[in-house]
């Protein structure tokens, strides 16, 4: 009886959900999420786009806008390269009831298995001047990415004016197999309590 073959590849599984953001003077928002991988990954089940329901604060309050939507992925690969990232956009309305960017995002998913909370730091585009600023205020179109991948691109990147402003909260358990086959450590050993992790 002849030898059993390897795996061809090996798996990630993340599972957890988008909890809540918290952006200075926006009560009512929705979030627009999508998962970029590089060519080598391969989508086995769950949907890698998404957007979640509106949320609200009460007026004239800074507070928590909670979604709790949840997310499901399964990626194979034989290549690390290109590891998944998750990149959000947070959409909100302004003083004219006009739909306007409130925040982009990006982070990678976790490289060990574990439970883990990340929060994930928002910031927009700001326009070249002081001119466009206003031009874009009064047309109620603010600087954004025509690309709505960009932020999980490294190239292009060091050019772009941006401000920060806000956080976006998610949790994520991540589940991994076969990676040792190929030679990686996805750090299982390590102690199995809630990593708390804050992206850029």
């Amino acid at each position: 009886m002849g030898e059993s073959s390897g795996p061809s590849s090996f798996t990630i599984l993340a599972t957890g959900q988008i909890e809540c953001a918290q952006i200075p003077n926006c009560t009512n928002a929705y979030l627009k999420f999508q998962f970029v991988a590089g060519e080598d990954w391969q989508l086995l089940d769950g949907l890698e786009e998404g957007i979640t329901q509106a949320a609200r604060v009460p007026e004239g309050r800074d507070g928590v806008l909670v979604w709790n939507f949840p997310i499901d992925i399964t990626y194979k690969t034989t290549n690390a390269f290109g590891w998944p990232q998750l990149v959000v956009a947070v959409y909100g309305l302004d003083m004219f009831g006009r739909d306007v960017i409130k925040g982009y995002g990006c982070m990678h998913l976790p490289m060990s298995a574990g439970r883990y909370e990340l929060t994930l730091r928002l910031f927009r585009p700001r326009s070249a001047s002081a001119l466009q600023s206003l031009t874009s205020w009064l047309s109620g179109m603010p600087a954004e990415f025509s690309d709505p991948k960009f932020p999980s691109y490294g190239e292009g990147r060091e050019v772009t004016r941006v401000q920060s402003g806000g956080h976006v909260k998610v949790q994520i358990n991540l589940l991994t197999k076969d990676m040792d086959v190929f030679g990686y450590v996805d750090g299982s050993g390590r102690d199995p309590a809630v990593a708390s992790v804050t992206q850029m």
